[in-house]
């Protein structure tokens, strides 16, 4: 697998293009924005020594250069944010469309919060600094040279008093910079605490009003944002530093040019003019010494945020190339199955049963007999302790995920309702004809529905229907019910028991249903699994 550097690098190809042309315009700008200092010069020598004879001219001249330069500075400014915004964006998706690819135990072990931190400011982070990273050292760079460089051709003396000012610059922040990036990091890990705390109250939020406790989570919540701000202060401190450095070592430049000019110039050996344009220039000289002072903390908060990226990223196992691809199930077995969460507690121990097609099992049983546990199995979201799990007389790890899980679908208690009409929530970004969605709509007691209304607003039992609807519209063999009917009055029941039927008799498929209604069990299954009995099918 490609590091998540290279990864980005392919993602962001297409708007690397662009820093071409950018770099020209703000390398077009830094020359233009010289040139006035430069003529400045020659007008204050014209008006010492020629009576200001040709002083209109140079100042025509110096009008039209800063309008060229005020029409660059918008170009580059304007091209620059652009691409910061493209590929940002770009970056998002990339990082958000690895994370959705992403197994149910990569989400048991990172919380929303932690994640959503990651795919919207980290990524925004690093996106801006491998878009600007090469641009602004090149830039400043070529800024800082063009300036010493006149400055040499001005006086030797002067240079290399400037260029004294920039290996004290250069030492301290060999000294700073571990320490801005471990700042950089615990600042990123202080913001995922508050977002995952923020989630996590607001999700709650009805229940903590039944229960009269906000006081509590308001103090919980108040707890982690005083620790990210003090997190915040630390970082701010470091920032502050470099900053506040920056800035002394640039506002003593002119005072250091000064001295050293006066003595230079009561001595004959540089004129006033050049004294002048000397110091006039320092200001193009501190403003790309403080660009390289962002750009360096930028760079060490764009390492933090790669290590948080990466870990988030990584793969944990190596993918298999001998796995078996099958396109259609045929049988399913569970030999002797175990599983625990720890060794002393088992949740389901030696169960065995085989399904077929035309099949129908209701899983039964008490809270705590596994059924949850169950059905993560069936979706290759946990793996058995102990046993084996046969596909068409395969075990289950020697094919692969996708065309095993491509053959299975699933109809959760608590169904997933997108901000959309109610049409592309049983699509689910399917292509389904509008004859299908008519049938499949009858089919599950929604034709009363306008398609065209939003989904959020179903009640519960239409929501549960709606979710069968969107099974229905893919191709399965298997199709796992978890209390399909626990929302719905009887006769509403009965008729999705009527479609069930149906479904199951024209496809030829299993249906794997956990349920309480003895409805269900009675009127469409044909087996039972107890696990409350050990795993006994009846």
């Amino acid at each position: 697998m490609l590091s998540l550097s290279k990864q980005i690098d392919a993602v962001l190809q297409p708007v690397y293009k662009q820093r071409g042309k950018i770099i020209a315009l703000k390398a077009a700008n830094i020359l233009v924005s010289i040139l006035p200092p430069l003529l400045t010069t020659q007008l204050i020598d014209n008006l010492l020594q020629d009576s200001g004879s040709q002083a209109i001219q140079y100042i025509l001249t110096i009008a039209g250069i800063l309008v060229v330069y005020f029409v660059l500075d918008w170009g580059q400014d304007y091209f620059w944010h652009r691409m910061e915004y493209i590929g940002t964006g770009l970056v998002r998706a990339h990082i958000f469309s690895n994370v959705v690819r992403k197994n149910y135990m990569f989400f048991k072990e990172h919380n929303i919060g932690e994640i959503e931190s990651k795919v919207v400011h980290d990524a925004e982070i690093y996106a801006q600094s491998k878009l600007s990273r090469v641009p602004l050292l090149i830039l400043n760079v070529m800024h800082v040279a063009v300036i010493l460089i006149i400055l040499l051709f001005i006086n030797l003396i002067l240079m290399l008093t400037v260029t004294a000012f920039g290996v004290v610059f250069y030492i301290f922040y060999k000294f700073i910079n571990k320490r801005l990036r471990v700042a950089s990091l615990k600042e990123r890990e202080g913001l995922t605490d508050v977002l995952t705390n923020t989630n996590e109250i607001l999700a709650g939020a009805p229940t903590i009003q039944l229960y009269g406790e906000a006081k509590y989570f308001a103090k919980r919540f108040g707890e982690t944002v005083d620790k990210y701000e003090h997190l915040l202060i630390k970082l701010r401190k470091w920032k502050g530093l470099a900053l506040a450095s920056t800035n002394k070592i640039v506002g003593l430049l002119p005072l250091a040019v000064v001295f050293v000019g006066l003595g230079l110039y009561a001595t004959g050996a540089i004129s006033m003019g050049y004294v002048f344009m000397f110091y006039i220039l320092l200001p193009y000289l501190a403003d790309p010494i403080k660009s390289l002072t962002e750009y360096n903390i930028d760079t060490q908060n764009a390492r933090a945020v790669e290590r948080r990226l990466e870990e988030m990223l990584s793969e944990k196992k190596t993918k298999r190339i001998d796995l078996v691809s099958i396109d259609k199930i045929n049988r399913l077995e569970f030999m002797d199955i175990s599983y625990s969460y720890t060794n002393d507690n088992p949740v389901l121990e030696y169960l065995s049963f085989n399904i077929t097609p035309k099949d129908a099992i209701a899983v039964v049983g008490p809270s705590g007999a596994g059924k949850t546990t169950f059905l993560r199995m069936l979706k290759r979201q946990v793996l058995p302790t102990s046993g084996k799990i046969l596909v068409n007389g395969i075990g289950l790890n020697d094919i692969a995920e996708k065309s095993y899980l491509n053959r299975v679908t699933v109809v959760s208690q608590e169904i997933f309702v997108f901000d959309a009409n109610i049409r592309e929530n049983i699509k689910f970004g399917k292509e389904v004809t509008d004859e299908r969605m008519a049938r499949i709509v009858e089919l599950c007691a929604l034709e009363h529905l306008n398609l065209d209304d939003n989904a959020l607003n179903l009640s519960a039992g239409e929501r549960q229907r709606l979710g069968l609807a969107r099974a229905l519209a893919c191709e399965f063999d298997i199709l796992i019910l978890d209390e399909p009917t626990a929302e719905l009055d009887h006769d509403t029941e009965l008729r999705i028991i009527e479609t069930l039927k149906r479904v199951q008799q024209k496809r030829e498929c299993m249906l794997i249903v956990v349920t309480h209604s003895k409805s269900v069990i009675n009127e469409l299954c044909n087996k039972m699994l107890n696990l409350g009995k050990k795993g006994k099918m009846s």
